[in-house]
């Protein structure tokens, strides 16, 4: 008797999942955009142009290019907004004349991601943790 219905629940289960995979593939969105400057993503760079962001999967981005050829992924972390944007956004961070994609915003959704830039956590890694001679050489000042 545990046996049947064990397989019966099993089969339920495995279906389900698989409608809720389903629809959540079917819900995902394209965000087109023509970013007028080079910028980076995780470790690459890119040059300016016309792109594609799409989320397949929760906390993963993918980068396409014109050509619709996944050029970069990267895992992201959720943010939530209040309200929703009306526009889908972009918001890249500026370090030293360079841009990195920061987060992305859907139009018509409160929840965002977030993206950490390996070159931008390094640098601000490395001046956190540095010695008292080098911050000292790097202020102009003399020990």
């Amino acid at each position: 008797m545990k046996q049947p219905m064990a397989r019966i629940l099993t089969s339920l289960l495995t279906i389900v999942l698989w409608m809720a995979g389903s629809a959540y593939a079917q819900s995902t969105a394209v965000i087109k955009v023509n970013i007028p400057f080079e910028f980076s993503l995780g470790d690459k760079t890119f040059p300016a142009g016309n792109y594609s962001l799409i989320q397949p999967l929760q906390h993963l981005l993918v980068l396409r290019d014109a050509r619709g050829h996944t050029i970069a992924s990267t895992i992201a972390t959720g943010l939530e907004l209040s309200s929703p944007p009306a526009i889908s956004k972009l918001r890249f961070r500026s370090v030293d004349g360079q841009y990195a994609l920061t987060e992305v915003w859907q139009q018509d959704d409160t929840a965002g991601l977030q993206i950490h830039s390996a070159a931008v956590s390094n640098r601000n890694y490395i001046a956190k943790h540095r010695s008292p001679e080098s911050r000292q050489m790097a202020e102009g000042s003399q020990p």
